[in-house]
């Protein structure tokens, strides 16, 4: 009878410790989804903004060469000057891309899935 019993026991704990894992393994997978879910919202986001963003910059650099074409007198003068201002953004981003766009992102990305 006792020995039933021990055997019973071990069954109900082998059965208990497959749930358990089968509830981890759950857990983990909704933890997994959450987070993915998470960063992956944050990224549209960010890329939402700077989509509407770079509106604005375009609808500014043709109000702002317009503008200098006007005191100027000559707006492919004008132009030129805003195309040589995004000249030099561009080179400081490229230059500087480390700082302003990996580490940002990287650390977009990590607090994501580390929340």
């Amino acid at each position: 009878m006792r020995t039933e019993e021990l055997l019973s026991s071990a069954g109900e704990t082998l059965e208990y410790g497959k749930i358990y894992m089968e509830q981890k393994m759950d857990f983990y997978r909704l933890e997994t989804s959450k987070r993915l879910a998470k960063t992956t919202s944050n990224l549209a986001t960010v890329a939402v903004m700077g989509f509407l963003g770079m509106m604005v910059i375009m609808f500014l650099s043709i109000a702002g060469g317009l503008y200098l074409g006007a005191i100027l007198e000559s707006y492919g003068l004008a132009f030129l000057i805003v195309t040589g201002i995004y000249t030099l953004a561009v080179l400081l981003i490229y230059f500087f891309k480390k700082e302003i766009i990996t580490n940002p992102i990287l650390s977009l990305v990590i607090r994501g899935m580390l929340d």
